[in-house]
Parts: structure tokens; sequence; C-alpha cells
């Protein structure tokens, strides 16, 4: 292991599972990159090329352990980059560690499940979570819009036509991180999503509609994702900040936080339903301590059971949970300010330890975060044991990746309301001093050898002076020199508490007490139309759409409910809990997937609907449509419709935009679908594609933003460095450029004139000197007149 993390960790990524087109990719990538990566030899040795991972199944994860010093130096590998790069942007492809792509898939979600992602930033696994509420929707509701069936045999509730009436919610406590969040999930573009900003310990109950005089319903969930906030060292290989600061004891300021968010997300979990809890840690503090203690706070394995997960990603490789582990502590004396080092291998030990110290009236201070849910639960029969051993442990050098740790919690009962612990161990302690007090002197000198107590400073090669300051929640940091493998009393300078440097998908403990929240200035209005809403009726009459397609979950984002600018669309039970809970103090960040976006026309040009369709739903509203539907069927126009933005299309006269140009020339002003199926052949395309298409009086536009059409232009034709022509930006250009060249012009006839002028008057002076001559050519001077020979 210790060889494994000095190494660098390689770069992984994920193609999006439930995309038809991003299974599409991952061929392109395959047969485009591999080979030339494959061709390539460095030092006289062929080049290992990436690699799909056998962990994971359809070859949708992948990962390349190439060193950085081949990558800088050979061109395939930058055009792999730019692959990927754009690919990530489009939504095709997820860069991921391996490890953080466990949880997902233990969770087992299906279509139509409603599953929340408590600490979900920076958003890599509810990218994952929100696939799989969808799986393949699009499939189900072409089937659904032509008639047929869309029930697939799975399980799933497809009711709706064919869309998923699952819900992901995805929380995160801080409104940047939050942010970071909605960046991540917007370009999936899923309806059946909403981003809200609570404290995960504290998530407030959701309500659900519920008629005049009925008792309040609150939502529970089927699936839940606990991934905490955790000390980090299992990311310490693309972290390597993280290791030098770490301590044995960085758990033990995190696991009360762990513990009360694992526990409410239990509370709010349907019975019968899976909790995956995860860390990007190797603490058994911070990982079996605080399943065992969950455990039993909820009334132990007849309420909550973990389960067994040895039959799920047969392929992975992994270890089981820890069952016994010994809780390591410094101690502190105020007066020599000396520390020494104990590891406890029971609740008991600390305690008596504890009580010894109080005897001889020393002045060593004990950290106050040792509880005794640190320590390995003990039972006294086999029918209450916690089989911690079903939990699982990646350690990095088992396949190459970072450290992770999984346990998958299934709730069989009902669970009591109960009060977890304070984060301090004054009130664990004040009882069981209570119970020692008869104990006698020998009984604490027998418990020294099990306490693993490090008597004296001295003893120690490594010396630090210990943060005693204990009151924060988070884990305290020191720098230490290459430490040995056994804790040892160590000094350094005290340092302030610092979160775990936070990597691409790695989880650091929030610092010091939670910010205020600042729902005031961060605000989002969510606002429904009515299913009569004469706009709505009059966009989607213009389209086609057919009345089966639901006309009540189109939203707006302003506090009067206006359609002004974006109209965006929700599923129902988005709706549902937006409009029950928007004024109980819910948070909500994100909701919607933009629908239509309002088009700027000229003021005497009255439009039927001056409405754009957008990239992120038309795929949703699409199956629906029976109007304003072209057909793209050739590469060659697709190419000029990508390479060339406002190509001509005018009135009278030819087009170069081949059979879509001949159908627009019959369509009046506005948006289309433009249609792209599937073919075989060198000139058929991969994969479907519906993209949308403006038609202008004298142009047509495809609605596609520059990066975009870099990005399709890579995947189809491969075109690495295209210049996008663009006759708008060209025409403007040549104004602006001929207006400079106007106002130049005139600038140079001023000047011109101006000369004229100077030289006239210069002329005159002369000829009036001329006229001053004596006969004898002499200048008659006045006084005081000056002559200035170089004139």
């Amino acid at each position: 292991m210790w060889s494994t993390l000095a190494t660098d960790l390689p770069n992984s990524f994920r193609f999006t599972g439930t995309k038809s087109d991003a299974l599409a990719v991952r061929e392109i990538f395959k047969n485009r990159y591999i080979p030339a990566i494959t061709a390539m030899k460095f030092e006289g040795q062929p080049v290992e090329p990436p690699k799909p991972v056998k962990a994971f199944p359809d070859e949708l994860v992948w990962d390349m352990k190439t060193d950085k010093k081949i990558v800088r130096r050979h061109a395939p590998f930058a055009d792999f980059q730019k692959f990927l790069v754009t690919e990530a942007a489009s939504g095709n492809i997820s860069r991921q560690e391996v490890v953080s792509m466990i949880p997902p898939h233990f969770l087992d979600v299906k279509p139509g499940m409603v599953v929340l992602d408590m600490c979900a930033a920076p958003g890599s696994k509810t990218a994952q979570l929100a696939e799989m509420i969808h799986g393949d929707e699009e499939e189900r509701v072409k089937k659904a819009a032509s008639g047929e069936s869309p029930n697939t045999g799975d399980g799933g509730d497809y009711s709706d036509d064919g869309r998923s009436t699952g819900l992901l919610i995805a929380n995160d406590t801080d409104y940047k991180r939050a942010g970071m969040l909605v960046h991540q999930v917007k370009r999936l573009n899923f309806p059946n999503l909403i981003v809200t900003q609570h404290d995960a310990s504290i998530y407030p109950s959701i309500e659900l509609p519920s008629a005049q005089g009925e008792k309040k319903q609150h939502l529970k969930f089927d699936r839940i994702l606990c991934d905490v906030p955790c000390s980090g060292d299992g990311t310490a290989r693309k972290n390597p900040g993280v290791w030098s600061k770490w301590t044995p004891k960085d758990g033990l300021g995190l696991n009360n936080l762990q513990l009360r968010i694992l526990f409410r997300g239990l509370h709010m979990l349907k019975k019968g339903g899976r909790l995956v809890y995860s860390t990007c840690s190797m603490n058994p503090i911070e990982n079996e301590a605080v399943i065992a203690a969950a455990v039993e706070a909820s009334g132990g394995t007849s309420k909550v059971k973990i389960v067994d997960c040895s039959h799920l990603l047969p392929e992975l490789k992994r270890k089981p949970g820890l069952t016994k582990w010994k809780v390591m502590d410094t101690s502190f004396d105020t007066g020599s300010k000396e520390t020494t080092a104990h590891l406890f291998s029971s609740w008991d030990n600390f305690v008596q330890a504890h009580f010894k110290n109080e005897q001889s009236e020393s002045t060593r201070n004990f950290s106050n975060k040792i509880v005794p849910g640190c320590f390995p639960p003990t039972a006294e029969s086999e029918e209450g044991r916690i089989p911690l051993e079903n939990c699982l442990r990646v350690y990095p050098h088992m396949q190459d990746t970072g450290g992770f740790f999984v346990a998958v919690l299934e709730k069989v009962g009902d669970i009591k309301v109960a009060q977890i612990r304070s984060s301090s161990n004054e009130a664990d302690l004040k009882q069981a001093r209570a119970a020692l007090e008869n104990a006698t002197p020998s009984e604490f000198e027998s418990n020294d050898k099990a306490n693993g107590e490090v008597p004296t400073r001295e003893q120690s090669p490594l010396k630090r002076k210990l943060d005693n300051d204990e009151d924060d929640d988070t884990a305290k940091r020191s720098k230490t020199d290459d430490a040995p493998a056994e804790p040892v009393v160590s000094a350094v300078e005290e340092l302030p508490s610092k979160p775990a440097p936070n990597g691409s998908d790695t989880r650091s403990a929030p610092s010091g007490k939670p910010k205020p929240e600042q729902q005031s200035q961060n605000k989002e209005y969510f606002e429904y139309l009515s299913a009569d809403n004469s706009d709505v009726t009059r966009i989607l009459d213009f389209f086609g759409i057919s009345d089966r397609f639901p006309r009540d979950r189109f939203m707006v984002k302003n506090s009067e409910g206006l359609l002004l600018n974006k109209l965006y669309y929700t599923s129902a039970l988005a709706k549902s809990i937006i409009n029950q809970n928007k004024y109980r103090g819910m948070k909500f960040v994100h909701c919607g997937v933009i629908m239509f976006v309002a088009h700027k026309v000229n003021k005497d040009r009255d439009l039927p609907a001056p409405w754009r369709l957008q990239n992120e739903g038309i795929r949703i509203l699409e199956p629906w449509a029976s109007k304003r539907i072209v057909h793209c069927t050739s590469k060659a126009t697709l190419y000029k419709l990508l390479i060339e933005m406002f190509p001509i299309l005018p009135k009278d006269g030819a087009h170069k935009i081949g059979e879509v140009g001949d159908q627009l020339m019959k369509l009046d002003i506005g948006c289309v679908f433009l249609q792209i199926e599937q073919t075989e052949g060198e000139d058929g395309f991969p994969f479907r594609m519906v993209l949308p298409l403006w038609r202008h009086p004298g142009s047509a536009n495809l609605m596609v933003d520059k990066d975009d059409r870099k990005a399709m232009l890579l995947r189809l034709f491969n075109e690495k460095n295209p210049e996008i022509i663009n006759h708008v930006a060209d025409q403007a250009k040549a104004k602006a450029a001929k207006e400079a060249a106007k106002e130049e012009e005139e600038e140079h006839e001023q000047t011109k004139e101006a000369t004229e002028e100077a030289t006239e008057e210069a002329v005159e002076a002369v000829e009036a000197v001329d006229e001053n001559d004596d006969a004898d050519g002499d200048v008659k001077m006045e006084q005081g007149d000056a002559i200035d020979v170089d004139a």
C-alpha cells in the first residue's frame, strides 16, 4: 500500500450509461483514439492505452495509467485530452475517480424511485443517480408516443407515458458548492431533479400535499446516498497535502457529524429502503464506528441491517469491514507542555486512564471527542452482534485506485426518534466516573499495557505540540515527518483547523460552525404556470405538441410568475414538492430543464411563436411533436450547418444547405425540430440526434453554441480545430470596418482641408512681406520683429 500511495493516481472517466449517443461516443473513442495510442512507442516500448475497468459492467468505466512525461510528449494524447474535455462538456463523459463510482452502484436505484443525495457536491455521484432514475427513458417515451406500451418489465413505474415518475433531490450545505453541483448536473438535462441547500444533519422534512382535514404526510425516500464529509486520507494519491497533515486523531472531530448525518438519513428512509454510507477515508473512527453507533441508536439489527454486498460488482477487489480497532489519543500536559500518545482498545480503558489521571491530580488533558461509540461494539449474544464485516473497504494497492469505505444499510423496522449524543464526552465520563468510584488502584495498573500508553516523550522519536483546542467539530491537522507505523508523540507548531484539500470528488470537513443561511440574498423563485396559460398553449400548438404531453409542468423563475425570457419544464413530483414546501423554509437552489427561450425579433414582425427550442429540453418534447419537423439525411448537410452559422436561405434563388434548405423554404419563420436518424454506412450517423434550428427570413441557423458545435465536429468529423464561419458576425465586422474607413476618410479630408487653409495663410503672409521689401531688396523691420532663419 505504501508503494502504491507514492505513485500517481490513474486518470479515470465514465461514459453516461443511459444515453444512446454516449454509448456511440464510446465506440468512436475505442475505434479512433485507442488504436492511435496503442501504435505509439516510448523508449522502444509500446505505450499502454486506456483500458476499461473490469470492476464495472459494459465498458462504461475506463482509466489510463500512462506516465505524465509520455502524455506530454505525444500528439495522440493531446487529441485524446481534447476529446475528453469536449465530451465531458456535452454530458457524454464524466471525469470521476474510480472508487467514487462505487456507492451509486450499491444503491440499486430503479427508474421511478425517490432518491436523496445528502452531501452531493461536486456532483459526480449525483449524475450517476440521475442516470439510474431515468434509465432508458428516451426509448420508453418514443414507444408511448407511437402508441406502444412503454413497460419494459424491469419493475419501473412508467405510467406517465414512459417518463420516469421518480425524483432525485441533491443537497449540499454550502451555497457555493451547491452552485458547483448545479453546474455539474445541468448538462445532463434531467427534469426529475431538485437541488437544495441545507445542513444534512438536520435536513428538513419535506411535506407532501394532503386533503384538507387529513393528517400531514412527509416524503420518505426509497434510496439515500450518505457520502459524508471526512478527513480524506484515502485521497492522498491525488491530494498529497492530505497525507502531510494527517494524524490518527483526525477522525475524532468528524465522528459526531458523520453519525448525525447518517442517523438523519435513516429517519428519512422508507421502511424496506436502502441507504449507502461512504467516505474516502480508511479510518475506522469515521467508518465502522459510525455504522455501529447508528445501528445501535436505531434500535439494533432488528431495525437496521448491514447488507452483505459481496455479490454486487463481483469483479471489484475489496476487503471486509473491520470488527476490531483501537482509538488513538494524544494527551497534553498543560504544565510541562509534553504530549503522550495512547492507544485505547475500549471505552473502559479510556475511562480508567482518565480516572487514574484525576486521582493523581495531574495537569494532563485528554481529548473530549472520544466517546463510547468510537470503539468496536460489544454484544452479549450472536443475535445482537452487528456484522461490520459486511461493510467493504477498498485499499489503493488492490486495483490501483484511491482508498474508500462503503456500507449498505437496509431499514427493516420503524426507528424511534432518538437524541444523538453530544460531540463532547463530558456526560459519558460523568456517568462512567460514578461507576468507578469504588475501583482499586491495582485495577488501573493492570490496564496500562492495554491502554497502549507511551509514558514519556523521551521514548518517542517524533515530537509535536498537541493542539488542545478540541471544541471544533473539524479534524485538527499537523505537519509530520515520515511517520512510523505506530502512533507516537510528536511536536510541531499549533495550526488552525483546516479541511482536507478538495479534489474532484473528495469530501472535506466544514471548518468551524455552520455559516448563517443566505436565503435572502440567494433566493430562487419557482412559479408554475396554469395548464391553460395562453402563451404556453400558443407555443405548443405552433409545434403541434400532442394533448397527451403535460401542460401543467411549465415553470418560470421570477416572483411574479411571468413568462418573460425562459420557460422551464419539471416532473410532476418535483412540481408537487416545490409548490408544497417553498414557503416552509426549504432552500431550493435548482429545478427544471430549459424548454424554450424568448427570441428577440423586429418589433414590426409579428410571429406566431417567437420562442426558440433549447437543446436542454428538446428531446423531452420532440416525441410529441407533429409540426415544424425537418429531416437531415446527409452528413455533408449537417457539416455545413455546423461549420457555418446563418447560411443564406434566399427567398428566390439557390441555397447551399441541401435537403434541409429545401424543407425550410416551405416553412414560415420560427424554430424547427431538426431530426437526424441513426443510419449505417460511411455517410451515416452513428446515433440519433434532435437539434433546434431557427428559420430566419433570409437565412437559417442551428441553435447550438460554438463549443457544442466544435464538440460535434470533433465527434462526427474528427475536426480538431475547426474555424466556425459566422456570417452575421462577419457582416457586423465588415460594416464596422466600413464605418471606420469612412470615418478615417472623413478625418483625412478634414485634415487635408485644414492643411490647405494653413498653406494659404502662409502664402498670404509671405506675399505681405514681399510688398514691404525696399527697392534694394532689404526687408523693412519693425521694432521687436524677429527673423526665423530656418523657416
